[in-house]
C-alpha cells in the first residue's frame, strides 16, 4: 500500500505541495501512467502531455527518466508550476506523485518544469499531467 509520510519542513526543500510529503512505498498496481515523451530526445522549451489514472483514495507516483541507452541526459532540478486543485502533487529527486483528496473522483491536473543537461546543452521542459481518479 502506498503511504504518504509527513516530514519536517526543513527536510522539504525539494518538494512543492500543499504541505510536505515524501513517498514511503511503491505505487499501487491501480496507478497507470504511461510515458510522456515517445521520442528519444527532450527539447528546450517543449511542453509534453502526460496522463495518469488511479483508484479513489490511491496515490500514483512516477519516476521521470530518459532511455539511458539512447541519450545521456542529466536532470538538474524541477519545480511544480501548477498545483493540483483536487489533491496534492509533489516532487522529490526524479519522482513526482499525485494523491487525490480523500473521496475525490474525477479529473485533476498539475504541471511540472524540469531543468536538464544533454551533453553540453542545457534547457528546460514542462509536463502537464492530467490525473483521472476513478
Amino acid at each position: 500500500m502506498t503511504m504518504l509520510t509527513r516530514v519536517r519542513p526543513a527536510l522539504c526543500a525539494s518538494i512543492v505541495a500543499a504541505g510536505c510529503w515524501l513517498l514511503a512505498a511503491a505505487a499501487h498496481a491501480e496507478c497507470v501512467s504511461p510515458g510522456f515523451n515517445p521520442s528519444t530526445q527532450f527539447c528546450n522549451g517543449c511542453r509534453y502531455e502526460g496522463t495518469m489514472s488511479m483508484a479513489r483514495d490511491e496515490t500514483c507516483q512516477r519516476v521521470y527518466r530518459p532511455n539511458y541507452q539512447l541519450q545521456k541526459i542529466e536532470f538538474l532540478g524541477h519545480r511544480l508550476v501548477q498545483r493540483a486543485r483536487h489533491g496534492i502533487a509533489g516532487l522529490n529527486g526524479t519522482t513526482f506523485a499525485y494523491q487525490p483528496a480523500k473521496g475525490y473522483v474525477g479529473k485533476d491536473e498539475f504541471t511540472i518544469e524540469v531543468n536538464y543537461r544533454d551533453g553540453s546543452q542545457s534547457g528546460k521542459f514542462t509536463v502537464h499531467w492530467t490525473a483521472t481518479v476513478q
